[in-house]
């Protein structure tokens, strides 16, 4: 597949899986044109990616992460703590932003009471 096709297919915009490409994020074969040529198999790691990134990964922690074999124990220990670091990573990023709508609904309440 094209990256165009794969754009469509995953709803990812091509210029995206461009940078995805450059920075090391994806694995793929370059056809004679020299036009990336995906395979099936690649879709679920362009989302997998996507979400990562998404959700706030780093550039660097993703290369670890995807260079990590699924298999061996050794491996799913590490993958498993990288997502949990990025897991209380999101946390603290969720706590923060309901602190703020915690002093935002005071300010509210302040402003409602004072009329």
């Amino acid at each position: 597949m094209t990256i165009e096709e794969v754009s469509k297919q995953c709803g990812i915009q091509a210029e995206e899986l461009k940078q995805y490409e450059e920075k090391g994020f994806l694995r793929y074969k370059k056809r004679k044109n020299n036009v990336s040529d995906y395979q099936s198999a690649d879709i679920q790691q362009i989302e997998l990616i996507h979400f990562l990134l998404g959700i706030g990964m780093e550039d660097k922690v993703l290369v670890n992460f995807l260079k990590l074999p699924d298999r061996g124990e050794e491996h799913k220990q590490e993958r498993m703590r990288i997502l949990r670091k990025c897991r209380f990573q999101l946390l603290d990023e969720i706590h923060g932003k309901q602190q703020s709508l915690d002093r935002l609904d005071y300010l509210i309440h302040e402003i409602k009471k004072n009329k």
